[in-house]
């Protein structure tokens, strides 16, 4: 039933551990790359706020499409072209975020919970993205 949140979390988590472990020559565009990345985490965690309340997340769809369509060209000289394709197609399998508030709404308590927290933790690797860049550039 869910696999949007854990989608976005899975891309996060990859992206966070490549981008902890460039080496400093290859930082050097850091100010749009962490730019690009804290954006990224505050759709995430917009949408999540207006879920938790049980609000429908308008606009969040066409945003996270948008960083989706932009990841490439954004980070695919860091990461390569390939990687980065890959990363952008995974996020715009699941760019209908909106998706969640219908499934939420049938979902127990528990697996709200569950969702939410994973949506939480995609963001903050997102942010912790762009501030590893922020400090190392």
């Amino acid at each position: 039933m869910f696999g949007i949140a854990e989608t976005i979390f899975n891309v996060a988590k990859e992206l966070f551990e490549i981008f902890t472990n460039l080496d400093e020559g290859r930082l050097k565009r850091t100010a749009k790359i962490s730019d690009y990345f804290s954006n990224l985490a505050q759709t995430i965690e917009d949408t999540r706020a207006s879920l938790k309340k049980g609000e429908y997340p308008h606009g969040k769809c066409e945003e996270l499409r948008f960083h989706a369509q932009n990841m490439k060209e954004t980070i695919g000289d860091l990461i390569g072209q390939d990687k980065a394709e890959e990363y952008s197609d995974r996020v715009m399998q699941v760019w209908q975020i909106e998706g969640m508030h219908a499934q939420l709404g049938t979902a127990n308590e528990q697996d709200k919970d569950k969702q939410l927290h994973i949506l939480d933790e995609a963001a903050g690797y997102f942010r912790g993205v762009a501030a590893h860049l922020r400090v190392s550039g």
